[in-house]
């Protein structure tokens, strides 16, 4: 039997770092003690086995509970007037809002991920990199914060099959 883990700090003793040497740290003592406890390598006996369960929950756990800091690069100009910019953590897609007249070293939370943090870098004008597709103020065709959130608000929008089955149980259960 595995005993589970259950806080953040006991995830951390399981792989014998602390809390504070951070994610890479536990990561790099979860490679090498299932290196050693793997049963390729150590004959599988009913403790090994117990231990790498033990390890692997605790990496679980760190991977699923560790806050998660990313960081977004924007111009002095997107600084001023706020914009919307989505990214990607893994296999996930964010979408950051950012306010009218942020600064340098701001800490932002992505839309409806309250443990992944952004960390806003403003670049100065002389070292911000000229993009084109950057700076969309010309544009005239380019949508307003209403039309994103009208356009987000779609996007969210059930499918046509999950209203209707939505539709059928408030029948049933009318009847």
């Amino acid at each position: 039997m595995t005993s589970r883990v259950v806080s953040l700090d006991a995830a951390f003793a399981v792989l014998g770092v602390a809390p504070v040497d951070g994610v890479a740290a536990a990561r790099a003592a979860f490679r090498s003690r299932v290196k050693r406890l793997h049963p390729d390598v150590t004959p599988p006996t009913a403790a090994t086995l117990a231990e790498l369960a033990h390890i692997v929950a605790a990496m679980d756990y760190i991977r699923a509970s560790a806050p998660v800091c990313l960081e977004i690069e924007i111009t002095a100009a997107q600084a001023e007037r706020g914009l919307t910019r989505t990214l990607r953590h893994g296999d996930k897609s964010l979408l950051v809002r950012i306010p009218p007249g942020t600064h340098d070293g701001a800490d932002l939370a992505a839309v409806g991920e309250d443990r992944i943090s952004v960390t806003i870098r403003v670049q100065s004008a002389e070292e911000a990199p000229v993009d084109p597709r950057s700076d969309f103020s010309d544009c005239p065709d380019f949508p307003d914060a209403a039309d994103l959130d009208a356009f987000m608000h779609e996007f969210s929008r059930p499918s046509v099959t999950t209203r209707l089955a939505r539709w059928v149980r408030k029948a049933q259960s009318a009847a």
